[in-house]
């Protein structure tokens, strides 16, 4: 049954080839590579913030910082041989990727502070319509009355827009939707009380009573900084973590080395995959076998003494996970020099009672205890499912949260974290089962856009859709003339393939530590599956991206030829396809853990 007619506002539709929602780390690179390999520059960006970056835009408190080595963590198309320090800083990362996007000619594709309302796949064209909406000039990105309406707008005099284009990527990103404060009583707060992610540089903490809710990888870095000028500093410890000393580049103690990397690009390609291997290694810290094991009690041995060494001694039991607490691996490793030490500080301190209310100029505690608070800072994560919201996305017969509801339990759902059955010529960035917990992520997304760029090969070099196609609306009448003659081509991966695919991920997830319920934020809440991480290793991911498995794919408007592929595709990546390089192992649903299988309805 298709989904319901649009509720948009008809208006004169702008084409575009592709449209990318996102101008993160993600979406720069489609562009990027779009223009460099296929020639293809009519592109639009679009972006709820003011300006590129995605996180690293975004994210602006103090201490903000990356932790991946910056050699993995910039694109290997745009070696960077001069980074200032081996962990790359927020400011820096935000003019890295604002130079690759003006050196590659970008900045006009961006339209930024505009919301994507909607997102709609025409059946009858091939085509995909999308909605939007710019934010007022004066507005936040949070602000209540912008995005919790459905489908109408919150803001009627704001511009609206109507897309179309032939090839939709969204690009959005798992962490860029902060937890809200659900806390009983923060509406009626007197004082300043913000998410880190979306740091008030209005607000003065010098001097001041702070109250930061969480212990994550955001507050370690931030503490530190703000416990400098504060009055005091009150940490609500939500969970226990395993704290790891920042290591050096070792190869930076050879004699000349920096200068190489400086001034040599094979150099700087030699170190980025020497890091790249050395950060591989850590997946076998996953492993629910012997070897993982090894490394995992290596691993805990190390981050005590550092814990030890540099905390006081009152807030060991609080900061160091007992035996099988939290096993190493479950969470993302937290690397640190600053956080540790501050803690020794007279002013700062943590609690562990937890805090249940939010008074006019106070917090209180579960144990009954007032704590004065003249700024709450939050740092309780992200809502990983609300990424990209509010935009809803309907597909050839239903939307997407549809097909998640009835074929993932509620959860999301993916082939390759890149596709979704039913939503032709749409590719996903970073979506869902792609992060790790150990590598790049700039990694990952350039395997996925190199993935879906050959796949979608067909439809990136079919000509520009007539107007009478691109003027035509979803769900209305449509002439014979249309769908004969003007008819986009079109892709899509079979639903087989992509339960499949979930069939295989749940097995392989039952193998890591993931499984054992320390999943936190990977863990989907309504499924019940771990849908954030990818269970195996980068290096297969690649693998799987560079041979497509043509077999798992339908195309419409397409010219067969006699290889393997439904298109001429390089004759390596049709031998590599024959010999099953890019497959995953088939296994039956019934072989899946039984929560996946109530879940995905198996």
């Amino acid at each position: 049954m298709p989904p319901a007619p649009t509720t948009q506002p008809k208006l004169v539709p702008e084409y575009h080839d592709v449209l990318i929602v996102g101008s993160g780390v993600s979406g720069i690179c489609m562009a990027c590579q779009l223009k460099t390999k296929y020639g293809i520059t009519d592109v639009k960006i679009l972006d709820k913030l003011d300006s590129l970056a995605g996180t690293w835009k975004a994210n602006t408190y103090p201490g903000c910082a990356c932790d991946v080595p910056s050699a993995v963590y910039s694109f290997s198309f745009h070696q960077k041989g001069d980074w200032s320090t081996f962990f790359p800083e927020q400011e820096e990362l935000r003019q890295y990727f604002e130079t690759v996007a003006s050196k590659h000619g970008l900045q006009p594709y961006f339209h930024f502070s505009t919301l994507v309302r909607e997102a709609r796949f025409d059946n009858d064209t091939g085509l995909w319509h999308v909605w939007t909406e710019d934010l007022p000039a004066k507005a936040k990105w949070g602000d209540k009355a912008l995005i919790e309406t459905e489908g109408d707008s919150a803001a009627p005099t704001a511009k609206k827009t109507h897309y179309v284009t032939k090839f939709l990527v969204s690009a959005v990103g798992g962490l860029s939707e902060p937890n809200p404060c659900d806390i009983k009583g923060h509406e009626t707060f007197k004082g300043p009380i913000f998410h880190s992610a979306r740091w008030d540089h209005s607000v003065q903490t010098d001097g001041k009573d702070v109250v930061v809710v969480g212990n994550g990888c955001s507050a370690t870095q931030f503490v530190p900084v703000i416990a400098k000028g504060a009055k005091t500093v009150t940490q609500f410890v939500r969970s226990k973590h395993w704290y790891a000393p920042k290591p050096k580049n070792p190869l930076s103690f050879l004699p000349g080395w920096n200068w190489l990397v400086a001034h040599i690009p094979a150099i700087r390609y030699l170190q980025r995959f020497l890091i790249f291997c050395v950060l591989e290694s850590h997946f076998s810290y996953t492993l629910l076998n012997p070897v993982g094991e090894f490394f995992r009690r290596k691993w805990a041995r190390k981050c005590v003494r550092h814990a030890k060494r540099l905390a006081p001694k009152e807030y060991w039991d609080i900061l160091i996970p007992k035996k099988d607490e939290v096993i190493v691996a479950c969470k993302r490793r937290i690397i640190d020099e600053t956080y540790l030490p501050c803690l020794n500080l007279p002013h700062v301190r943590l609690e562990t009672s937890k805090l249940v209310e939010i008074g006019d100029h106070h917090v209180l505690t579960q144990d009954g205890r007032k704590i004065k608070a003249d700024v709450i800072i939050m740092a309780n994560g992200f809502n990983t499912q609300a990424a990209g919201y509010p935009m809803r996305v309907y597909g050839k017969d239903m939307e997407l949260r549809d097909h998640w509801n009835k074929y993932g339990g509620g959860g999301p759902l993916n082939y390759r974290s890149s596709l979704t059955s039913g939503f032709p010529n749409m590719g996903w960035l970073m979506g869902n089962n792609s992060a790790t917990g150990h590598n790049s992520v700039i990694f990952t997304t350039e395997c996925q856009v190199m993935f879906l760029l050959e796949v979608a090969k067909p439809v990136l070099a079919a000509p520009r859709p007539l107007q009478e196609a691109i003027e035509h609306m979803p769900g209305t009448p449509c002439s014979e003339k249309i769908t004969r003659s003007f008819r986009t081509p079109t892709f899509d991966v079979k639903l087989k393939a992509e339960l499949d695919e979930q069939h295989w991920i749940s097995k392989a997830m039952s193998k890591l530590v993931f499984s054992t319920g320390c999943g936190a934020w990977y863990l989907n809440k309504n499924s019940k599956r771990i849908t954030a991480l990818y269970p195996d290793w980068q290096w297969k991911f690649m693998l799987r991206a560079m041979f497509p498995q043509w077999d798992h794919f339908e195309y419409t408007g397409v010219k067969t030829t006699t290889s393997a592929a439904p298109y001429s595709a390089p004759w390596w990546k049709v031998i590599g396809y024959r010999l099953g390089v890019g497959s995953v192992p088939y296994v039956k649903p019934e072989e899946t853990p039984e929560i996946d299988r109530k879940s995905m309805g198996a």
